[in-house]
């Protein structure tokens, strides 16, 4: 009988736990209550103590966009279990209204990446401009994929605040991450974005600079100085995309400074090495921009320095004070040092020189060898070592150089005797043969390799002191057509003219004939022929004649007595031979004589 008491509360308990586990929810009831759309119940089973419960019930509040199960979810960010976490963020995404966006921010801090990139993915489809801080930190999180999706939404909403933020990432971070944000910042626009991305023109991804030119046009006229500064850019890939973007904006600059920066950062991007004559002739145009033009020179990109200063040389003596003024502010020690030594060079004084100097010794790049500079100014043997040696380039630096040597007269020392005072026999050194003609031909060489650059102070040293070097540098330009050279050469012609000076041999006038100017025709009459200037007057009284060769016949050596030459000429692809023969005239012109006499 005592037992009977015991017996009774067993079967009480067993019945009572029985019903408890009768009443536990399922996740069969989880599924009716979402087909009922019971949100009340589901929002309940989010406390219930099956991860499979709650996990479902986050689900299904999800796929039912219950609004009233916000906070519910969000209380679930605690949840122990992962899934449980990843169903209430994936819910809230789902449920997708503005009221989600502080349970989605604080969802950015989660542990788990899924959760923070879905997070930040919500965040951009709600155009939350309360959480354009929170996805400007998540730029920096630990995971790419949550870095790249928080670039994305910050572009989808659109608020220049997070401009300064994405900019930052352009510099580093993955190709990825680097082109969302560049594709953003055309959403999240303004200045900052603007600078960022003309420095993005330079990424070493194709896709990225693509996007940030793109990008740049699509902020709009904000875009414009910007691109008008990346003209200027060091960097040929910036240079090129600030074109492609001033083109896009059609703000094409057709005047003024930012006329000469497009220019020359034109014909910078074309991958040639050339000068183009029509972009120095729009910048000679351009005479009240000489400082933009001066500011070029200075330029570390050559094509720059290379046109701009071609279009100062062809304005000429009018901006010689503002480039020496320039120069002496901007050129470096070396070429400052080089510059004020102009004194020294050939032709000397000459606003040619001041010019043309003022321009090279503001090259940042000036560079001079200071064993080459020694080996070339002792002339002979040493100089023609330097200056023949493959890798000597006749950079503007050196073309004062090469001029001096057109004045080498180096000669061999006299020849030692066979035997000293005593008749004793003399053991002969050995002597250098060098002859300075060889350092005179091979800089004429380099000097006309040197082409344009070497123009101005060829000029100035027409009218040098010098003979020799005078007349070797109006061969040079006569040589180029350098039709600039005109006016030194005439002068030098007719103050010899004038002295009396027999000519006929002379450089001066080879170049003259060569220049094949009218102006100089009145002063080549008065010079008795040479073989170049009768086969030239031969081809101008026979058209459609190419004279070939000019052999002097009968030459007395007298300077006023005529004289004849036998031209080899080619007509018609036909080779004959004829006579032209010169006479000095009462006015003292040396002219063809007419065949019948």
């Amino acid at each position: 009988m005592k037992r009977r008491p015991l017996i009774l509360f067993s079967l009480l308990a067993l019945v009572f736990t029985l019903g408890l586990v009768g009443c536990s929810r399922t996740i069969d009831d989880v599924a009716k209550w979402k087909a009922k759309g019971n949100i009340e119940k589901l929002i309940k089973a989010l406390a219930d103590p099956k991860t499979e419960v709650r996990q479902s019930a986050a689900e299904a509040l999800g796929e039912l966009k219950a609004e009233p199960a916000i906070d519910a979810l969000a209380a679930l960010f605690n949840d122990p279990e992962e899934g449980v976490v990843l169903a209430a963020v994936d819910a809230l995404a789902a449920i997708g209204t503005e009221a989600t966006t502080s349970p989605m921010i604080a969802a950015l801090k989660l542990d788990q990446t899924q959760a923070r990139n879905t997070a930040a993915v919500t965040l951009g489809k709600l155009k939350a401009t309360g959480a354009v801080e929170p996805l400007c930190e998540a730029l920096d999180d630990s995971e790419e994929s949550v870095r790249n999706a928080a670039a994305v939404s910050l572009g989808q909403i659109g608020d220049e605040a997070a401009s300064k933020a994405l900019v930052k990432k352009l510099s580093s971070g993955s190709d990825e991450l680097r082109l969302n944000c560049a594709q953003s910042l055309a959403s999240t626009g303004g200045e900052v974005a603007a600078d960022g991305l003309v420095g993005a023109l330079a990424d070493s991804s194709g896709a990225v600079r693509k996007a940030a030119v793109k990008s740049l046009v699509e902020i709009g006229t904000i875009s414009t100085p910007y691109a008008l500064e990346g003209l200027k850019n060091d960097q040929e890939q910036v240079r090129s995309g600030s074109i492609a973007v001033i083109k896009g904006l059609k703000a094409i600059p057709l005047t003024g400074a930012h006329a000469i920066w497009y220019s020359l950062a034109k014909i910078s991007v074309d991958n040639t090495d050339t000068i183009d004559p029509a972009t120095v002739e729009k910048l000679i145009k351009m005479t009240g921009e000489t400082d933009t033009m001066l500011e070029a020179c200075a330029h570390s990109v050559a094509d720059f320095r290379e046109h701009a200063s071609r279009a100062l040389e062809a304005i000429g003596e009018s901006c010689t004070a503002d480039a020496v003024k320039a120069a002496e502010a901007t050129a470096g020690a070396d070429g400052e040092a080089w510059f004020k030594n102009r004194s020294a060079w050939k032709g000397a004084p000459s606003w040619r020189l001041d010019l043309w100097g003022a321009l090279t010794a503001m090259n940042p790049d000036f560079d001079l060898d200071g064993a080459k500079v020694a080996h070339m100014q002792a002339q002979g043997r040493p100089a023609f070592t330097v200056i023949v040696a493959p890798e000597f380039k006749p950079t503007r630096e050196y073309i004062p150089l090469l001029i001096s040597l057109l004045g080498d007269t180096t000669k061999p020392p006299p020849e030692q005797p066979d035997y000293d005072a005593d008749g004793v026999p003399v053991v002969k050194k050995a002597i250098d043969r060098f002859r300075g003609e060889a350092n005179q031909q091979m800089a004429m060489n380099k000097l006309n390799a040197a082409g344009d650059t070497a123009i101005y102070p060829l000029l100035a040293a027409i009218e040098d002191e010098d003979e020799l070097i005078a007349g070797h540098a109006a061969e040079i330009l006569g040589e180029l057509g350098e039709k600039r050279a005109l006016g030194p050469v005439i002068r030098v012609v007719t103050q010899k003219l004038a002295a009396g000076e027999q000519l006929t041999t002379s450089p001066f006038y080879n170049a003259l004939q060569k220049l094949d100017d009218p102006s100089g025709e009145p002063l080549l009459l008065k010079i008795r022929p040479n073989p170049d200037r009768a086969m030239h007057v031969f081809e101008r009284l026979n058209p459609g004649t190419r004279a070939m060769s000019a052999d002097t016949k009968d030459d007395t050596g007298h300077y006023s007595q005529p004289i004849a030459f036998d031209i080899g000429y080619i007509v018609d692809g036909r080779v004959d031979r004829e006579e032209i023969k010169f006479m000095k005239d009462g006015s003292g012109d040396w002219k063809p004589i007419p065949k019948d006499r």
